[in-house]
Order: structure tokens, then sequence, then C-alpha cells
């Protein structure tokens, strides 16, 4: 049995706590915030987060009667520069779940596992504040994007529309939205919590922080999309609409490393987030996982961070690689306007672009 501390009770932390105390460990599951808290973040739990959640035995009933706030996703929409979009349905429901329920929800199932709550802010790992941690044989790193590289910035509210002013479709359809001016960005619109009354959207959008300059900031880019987008015009009026938030992510790395001084870093801490959607929660899922199956199968903490960064590179790495290069391909305006045409002419092609993109099969598949 290994004594092992997590720092950072997030998607990746829990995962990675739960993995491991179900295998008779010794953990420590350390947060600056006491759960339930809040996360700015798009709410998406796509099919592939989906999948890794039944790993952890949290399986769609439980996750259902768990998450009292929450949208069930049968559609996804891409909308080009030019305006067209396609549609596709989902090969199954995914989910959209408030990350103040979803984390706590999550949190709990590795409390429940045995992992022991502690409720401490970290900013520096074995140094400073951090220095207690030298006392555990290994550690776990998943503070999120700054305790990595923070190279995108997001920025969201939440908007909550009469469920009178909604086609079916827009309550259960996760919607990408790119932009002419913001090339590198998108916007989103996401229903988080439906019920017969209302539907609560998360509305958001992201960009590279490379891209940031004097008047193209993220509360620029967040301002167009408002005026822009056809749907927030139509809802603004009607709609209660809370006050925007912003937060940086960590976007995937090529030939990244995934630790350092026997420290394994998980989640937005490794930058796992998909370099082209900018989703993170499934790869920070998979990452407690494989991080907790290398600890498992270690004789040392350099042993577990060498187990880990091999998972890493033969399973996320290239995943993340290939979402980088479609993420160049569709960069131009023009690229993304032609691929919109394309994908609607043909069926097949929209349904793996799709699938792909919303993380209900691998980019593997698609590249090939």
């Amino acid at each position: 049995m290994a004594r092992i501390a997590i720092v950072g009770a997030g998607p990746a932390g829990s995962a990675a706590g739960w993995h491991l105390a179900t295998r008779g460990h010794d953990v420590t599951l350390l947060d600056r915030a006491a759960f339930p808290r809040p996360k700015t973040c798009g709410d998406w739990i796509t099919l592939g987060a989906v999948s890794e959640l039944d790993r952890l035995g949290l399986t769609r009933s439980i996750v259902e009667s768990g998450a009292n706030e929450r949208a069930g996703i049968t559609h996804t929409a891409i909308v080009s520069p030019s305006g067209r979009r396609t549609v596709n349905p989902s090969r199954e429901t995914a989910y959209c779940i408030p990350r103040l329920v979803f984390d706590n929800l999550l949190w709990r199932h590795a409390v429940q596992a045995g992992c022991a709550p502690v409720q401490r802010a970290v900013r520096s790992i074995g140094t400073g504040d951090g220095e207690f941690l030298r006392e555990w044989p290994y550690v776990i790193d998943a503070r999120g994007a700054h305790a990595g590289d923070a190279n995108a910035v997001a920025l969201r509210a939440y908007w909550t529309v009469p469920a009178s002013a909604l086609s079916n479709a827009e309550a259960s359809t996760v919607q990408i939205i790119t932009d002419q001016v913001f090339t590198r960005g998108y916007g989103w619109i996401f229903p988080a919590d439906t019920t017969h009354q209302r539907v609560r959207f998360n509305i958001g959008v992201g960009m590279l922080s490379a891209d940031t300059r004097t008047g193209h900031r993220v509360r620029e880019f967040f301002d167009r999309f408002v005026e822009v987008n056809p749907s927030l015009r139509r809802w603004h009026d009607a709609a209660e609409r809370e006050r925007p938030v912003g937060c940086h992510v960590g976007l995937g790395l090529p030939r990244n490393a995934v630790g350092d001084a026997r420290v394994l870093r998980i989640g937005d801490a490794a930058n796992l987030a998909d370099p082209l959607t900018g989703d993170g929660i499934a790869h920070a899922l998979k990452s407690g996982r494989l991080a907790a199956e290398a600890i498992h199968a270690s004789h040392d903490a350099e042993d577990a961070l060498a187990r880990w960064q091999r998972a890493y590179d033969s399973t996320i790495q290239p995943e993340l690689d290939r979402a980088r290069t479609l993420q160049r391909w569709l960069t131009p305006t023009a690229a993304k306007n032609i691929a919109a045409m394309v994908l609607a002419a043909a069926p097949p092609l929209r349904r793996r672009i799709h699938r792909a993109v919303f993380n209900e099969t691998p980019y593997r598949g698609l590249m090939s």
C-alpha cells in the first residue's frame, strides 16, 4: 500500500483518488476550497467523459440521480463564420452538468471510496507552503491550468431562458460557433440545466492567450458573440443574464512532459485540454486513471512517473497532436466555410467530423 498526496480535487484529482483508494492505497486529497465549489468551465460532459465516469463506477443512473442540475445532450451543432450550420445526432445521450454539481459529485465519490479530504491551499509543490508534501512518497499535482501553461482564456455566463422561447432542439444541442474575427477561437452555447419551465444555458467564448491584444481580448470576443449570434439576439430580452466570469485553460502541448522531480501532473496542470475545442474533462478523468494505474504498478515515485509518461505518450499525446493539426488546418475563415459546405453535402463525413470534434470517437479514426 502506497501513501499518496493529491493536490487538487477537481475531476482529475478526484478520479485519481478514487482509482487509488479502491486499490487499497492511502490517499490524501487536498484542495484549497470546500466542496461544493463553483468552477468556471463549459460544463460539457462528452461521451468520452461518460465512458471514464463508468470506469469510476459512476454509471448513468448514479450520475442522473446525483446531479440535480443537468441537461441531456442528443445533438451537436457546428456553425461556420458564414453562418452555415451542420447538426448531427449523438450516438448516445451526453450531458452538460454545472461544475458546481459535477465536481462535488466526483469529490464525494472519491471520499466515499476512502480518500481523506483536507482543505488546504498549496501554491508550490515541495517548497514554500508545499514543503510538507515531502512527507509523501508519491505526489500528484492536479491544481489546474495555473500549475501548468495557462495558454488559453475563456469567458462564460449563465443565461436562463424560458422554455417557451426555445425549440426542442435548442434545449438538447451543444453548439460550437466559429468567428471570422477571432479566427483561433470559438463561441459556445451549451444547455446546462433543463426543466419544463426554463433552460439555463452556459454561454461563452474561448481564445488563445497569444492572440490577446488591445481591442482583441476575450471580453470583446464575448460582446461580439452576444451581438451577432441569432439565438442570443432572440433570447436577449427574455433571458436572465448572469455576469460573465473568466478562466484560464491549459491546452495540449507538443512533446509534453507530464511530471518532474517525481511529481505526476494530471488534468489541466499537465496541459491536457483539447487544442481544437478546449474540452478538458474527458482527458482529466482519463489522466487520473492512468496516473493511478502507474502508481499502483510502480515500485517508487520515479518508476511511477516513467510509467505515467509512457501511458500519456501512447494514448493522450497522439490525440492532442491530431486536434492541434485540425486546429491549424481550420484556422483560416475560408477553410472553415469550405469545410461547412462539405459537411452539409456529405452526411458520412459530417458524422465522422462531429463525433470526433465532440469526443464521441477518437480523432484517430477521423484522421485515418
